[in-house]
């Protein structure tokens, strides 16, 4: 039997590092080849190779702050998704897959013991596509969870590659979303300076891989792919119509794609409202339209300079159009 979804808000962009998960790497961390640290802040995980991550615990650990914050906010379901950096996608192949059955064990444990208000969303390993399509299998049909989460050109792996084309299909056949977000482990030092890694390259990674996979003609392939880009889809929607021409033109064709040019995919695919500017969220809703784009807080981030709904209450959406964005359109895209 469904789950049935509580009134109020729906929370679709947010993340946890559950408390249960990281006390049990705290124990196993070592057949993983992971560091683990006990600090005031919480744990600390250190994958091989790479610097230790920010602490995890507080609010990004549990449920007791965010569920009074939720409440205040009107929000009366929130859709968790694991704290990147606890992904695991750079292990090695063997040791990603077991990370990530674990992660999302204690993900779905978490969601289920805080009540009906949260459900969760899965991680998958990338370095397999085949791998990947049973763990999505898995957490959706055996766990209960609502769909996945990748991170957006990681370090070491192209998400837009031909390896993963086994997760499309899976997900396009669960019929259950994919949400893409910017990678804490990514090509941004490549690119940019270290002090923009959060505003910028959070937000680039997801623009890029969006833009590839488009271009891969992933959505002629699979057209009934539900692709969710987070904080609003990065710098695409403004980018869209360079990107555009520039394929037309054939300077930037790597496949003929069906529908005539980049732009034309825009409006298959979904976006939050996490742009943190009620001008960028209208140029959003401009090109999307309401209909594809849902409420997202990215706790425990600030999803805006002030409350939740500083932007979609106040750019003369009609009441319809509001309640599409933070709740209808979740209960449709996630049938949760």
């Amino acid at each position: 039997m469904a789950q049935e979804t509580p009134t109020g808000f729906i929370d679709v962009h947010a993340h946890i590092a559950p408390t249960s998960f990281l006390k049990e790497v705290n124990k196993s961390g070592k057949s993983f080849g992971v560091g683990v640290e006990e600090t005031d802040g919480g744990h600390a995980l250190t994958f091989p190779g790479l610097p230790t991550l920010r602490a995890a615990g507080g609010s990004l650990a549990d449920t007791v702050a965010r569920s009074e914050w939720m409440q205040e906010q009107g929000i009366g379901s929130q859709y968790m998704a694991a704290w990147l950096d606890i992904q695991g996608y750079t292990l090695p192949k063997d040791k990603e897959a077991e990370w990530v059955r674990l992660l999302n064990e204690h993900m779905a444990q978490t969601a289920k013991d805080s009540g009906d208000a949260f459900r969760s969303i899965a991680a998958v390993p990338l370095r397999d596509g085949e791998q990947a399509a049973r763990e999505l299998e898995y957490a959706v049909k055996t766990l209960g969870m609502l769909g996945a989460m990748l991170p957006s050109d990681p370090a070491d792996v192209d998400v837009a590659g031909v390896e993963l084309e086994p997760f499309w299909a899976a997900a396009e056949e669960l019929d259950v979303p994919v949400m893409l977000h910017g990678a804490s482990h990514s090509k941004w030092p490549q690119v940019g300076p270290s002090y923009l890694a959060f505003s910028m390259g959070r937000t680039l990674d997801t623009t890029i891989l969006a833009a590839k996979l488009i271009h891969s003609g992933l959505l002629d392939r699979h057209p009934e792919l539900k692709l969710m880009l987070c904080h609003g889809g990065g710098s695409l929607p403004f980018l869209i119509g360079r990107v555009d021409v520039a394929y037309r033109r054939g300077m930037e064709k790597v496949t003929e794609l069906e529908r005539g040019g980049p732009e034309d995919y825009m409006s298959m695919l979904y976006y939050d409202t996490v742009t943190v500017n009620p001008r960028s969220l209208k140029l959003l809703l401009d090109m999307a339209g309401p209909e594809h784009v849902l409420l997202g807080t990215d706790w425990v981030w600030a999803a805006m300079s002030g409350g939740l709904m500083d932007a979609v209450g106040t750019i003369g959406l009609n009441q319809a159009d509001q309640d599409l964005i933070t709740r209808q359109n979740a209960l449709r895209l996630f049938k949760g």
